[in-house]
């Protein structure tokens, strides 16, 4: 039977292991064979950087690996990406992609190309990834914001990742927006959504107003802020990253939680206390 090895480029695993995976596939780190055969296979047939292979794989990577009955590969495609996204929201520093798939059957192989290798900082899957990441593999997240957080990743610019974070943002906390009342509803509920006191209310309120104003000034006049807004897109992409944990692991509906976010604003008390999750993402905002 084939077998199908896809190395996970940019990640390292601080201990050995191996994870059922849905589709008969495992993700495994720490096993000798895997990357021995993507190294004999993979490096010399790379379309990018010949020696990209080399800083983006190594013995402690992760690989997606599975007995394949063929040697087709399109039809679990999509699900290749979606591990890939879900591996991605599972830490905030750190980035990794599964761009090659390599198929072996004895003596023959085949390399399928899925997509660029993406770049960022090393990605390292701890305990705290593997549990985030373990209790997602089921999980349907919000659908817009989790494809918009993902596509923010794999943009160059600032300017870029800030648009695609706002979009999934507004799909978060202001489905129900209209034109003229979207940034007010935004400040409003994102507040009482992040923040626990007055204080941590009004830095987010204020940070909010000031980044939806560059969001407009790049949609509308094409301005180009460069590294002046490299912490504010971290910020909001802590932003989005927790509220789309948070959503997936509570099991609510984009409506439930913007009704939540309404009894909030009524009750004046915020999230963790008033609906006692048992896991909430928390971010810390210094503005």
């Amino acid at each position: 039977m084939p077998l199908l090895i896809a190395p996970v480029f940019n990640s390292t695993a601080t201990k050995p292991f191996r994870i059922e995976l849905p589709n008969s596939y495992y993700l495994v780190a720490g096993a000798e064979k895997p990357y021995e055969l993507a190294s004999k296979y993979l490096r010399n047939e790379m379309d990018e950087n010949k020696r990209l292979f080399d800083k983006r794989v190594e013995p402690t990577s992760m690989f997606l690996v599975a007995d394949y009955p063929d040697m087709r590969i399109t039809e679990d495609q999509d699900w290749i990406e979606e591990i890939e996204s879900k591996l991605n929201i599972s830490v905030i520093n750190g980035i990794c992609s599964i761009p090659y798939v390599i198929t072996i059957e004895k003596n023959m192989y085949g390399i399928t190309y899925l997509k660029r290798s993406l770049d960022g900082p090393k990605y390292i899957f701890d305990q705290d990834a593997e549990t985030i990441f373990m209790s997602l593999l089921d999980q349907k997240l919000p659908s817009l914001a989790f494809r918009r957080y993902t596509l923010s990743l794999e943009k160059k610019s600032p300017e870029d990742q800030l648009l695609d974070l706002w979009i999934a943002l507004e799909s978060l906390f202001v489905p129900d927006g209209k034109k003229g009342e979207i940034t007010y509803k935004l400040r409003l509920r994102m507040a009482y959504y992040f923040g626990a006191t007055f204080e941590e209310r009004q830095n987010i309120a204020e940070f909010i107003k000031k980044s939806y104003n560059h969001r407009s000034e790049i949609v509308h006049s094409g301005k180009v802020f460069g590294k002046k807004i490299v912490n504010e897109v971290n910020l909001l992409r802590m932003m989005a990253r927790a509220a789309i944990l948070n959503t997936a692991m509570e099991g609510i509906t984009i409506q439930d939680l913007r009704n939540r976010l309404d009894e909030l604003i009524m009750s004046g008390e915020n999230y963790v206390q008033r609906y006692a999750p048992q896991r909430f993402e928390r971010i810390t905002l210094n503005v």
